[in-house]
């Protein structure tokens, strides 16, 4: 039976999966209707799994998302989630999410996906922060450290050339 590692959306949408289901306690702030949050209670009753992910996993997320660009999209939920699947990649696990975010991560750190209303990503990006004002290039933040302009999200485009 495989491991599902399962994103907000699942209880959002009110599918039903089968396999071993865990998630993230985090997972139950993104629940804001009274649907969600009782398909969330169900699937608990019924042996789904709430586990914290490990620092060290979560670590190793987050290095990973800064060093792609990922990491100012991805909310700690999300950081968390990658961390559960990533700890749980030697058994077969999937992470059942739609977010493409929290997809393109997973590409970058060899976990399966399973989309479960869109299609799931082609291409892996790697992002970075464009400066409007002075054209310059950086991995992060929301203002330039030059000139003090707005950066703007964009692919990296060195990695497609």
């Amino acid at each position: 039976m495989s491991k599902l590692v399962l994103d907000a959306m699942v209880f959002i949408h009110g599918f039903r999966i089968d396999g071993e289901l865990i998630t993230v306690p985090d997972v139950m702030t993104e629940l804001k209707d009274e649907k969600s949050a009782m398909l969330f209670e169900l699937a608990k009753d019924a042996g789904m799994k709430v586990e914290r992910a490990e620092k060290r996993y979560i670590s190793l997320v987050e290095r990973e998302a800064k060093r792609t660009g990922d990491f100012d999209s991805l909310s700690r939920t999300d950081i968390h989630l990658l961390a559960k699947a990533f700890q749980y990649i030697g058994e077969g696990a999937y992470l059942v999410s739609d977010d493409y975010e929290i997809q393109n991560m997973a590409s970058r750190l060899g976990i399966q996906v399973k989309p479960i209303v869109q299609k799931g990503i082609r291409d892996v990006l790697i992002w970075e922060k464009h400066c409007i004002g002075c054209n310059r290039c950086f991995p992060s933040g929301n203002t330039c450290p030059v000139c003090g302009s707005r950066l703007k999200k964009g692919v990296k485009l060195d990695e497609y050339r």
